[in-house]
């Protein structure tokens, strides 16, 4: 498989809210840190902060929710939690590039930024949003929960880690081991779930009750493509 048909096969198994979020909440950011009054207003920070690692994590969230026929992917040679983690890269990778450029206008528009903080912070609360958000995803079956989760966190750092937690590696070195800790749980996960050799959901646990050959509330259906 060539660049030009992976690129595109890997955009279309990830979903273009993978590549969207990331990009268009760096946006938001940026037009709310220009347009602002400046001197480091609610919006101004929680934008700043809090935006970019939320759309990165709902992002996350979906990639794992769209993977289809679970047991499809566990014949194949390549192990499911790497192809998973594969897809995952991409959004990060986007994030990444983002945070890059929002930090870098942000500084050009305040001289008393301190850079390598704010990507600390940035880089932290992105991989634990995101971890909490896949290792809900992988347990539930669904993206929902995920979206309640990853809510739920930024308005806990906004009202109450902000007041108590000193800014840039006070809050981004425990939330960058934290949300490590929570991806690896969910990948591991993934591969409970091939392990268990008989029909399963992407939650790792086998379906209770019911019609077996039917869809549990809030699973995935077996019916998809697989990539």
């Amino acid at each position: 498989m060539t660049i030009a048909t992976w690129l595109p096969h890997e955009v279309r198994r990830c979903g273009k809210q993978a590549f969207v979020l990331p990009v268009l909440a760096a946006l938001l950011s940026c037009l709310a840190m220009l347009t602002g009054p400046g001197g480091g207003t609610l919006l101004e920070r929680s934008m700043l902060t809090s935006a970019l690692p939320a759309a990165t994590a709902l992002a996350c969230a979906a990639v794992v929710a769209r993977e289809r026929l679970l047991e499809l992917h566990m014949s194949l040679p390549t192990p499911y939690p790497r192809t998973v983690a594969r897809r995952l890269a991409w959004p990060a990778a986007v994030a990444a590039v983002s945070a890059l450029t929002l930090v870098t206008l942000a500084r050009a528009a305040r001289d008393s930024l301190d850079v390598g903080a704010a990507l600390l912070e940035l880089a932290g609360l992105t991989v634990l949003l995101a971890g909490g958000a896949v290792w809900a995803t992988v347990r539930s079956g669904s993206a929902a929960p995920a979206t309640g989760l990853v809510v739920a966190a930024v308005l806990a750092k906004l009202l109450l880690v902000d007041r108590v937690v000193p800014e840039g590696a006070g809050q981004g070195v425990p939330a960058l081991l934290a949300g490590s800790v929570l991806i690896l749980l969910a990948l591991r996960s993934l591969g409970d779930a091939g392990r268990s050799g008989s029909e399963t959901t992407i939650t790792g646990r086998r379906p209770g009750g019911g019609d077996p050959s039917g869809d549990a509330p809030g699973r995935h259906s077996t019916n998809g493509e697989a990539g």
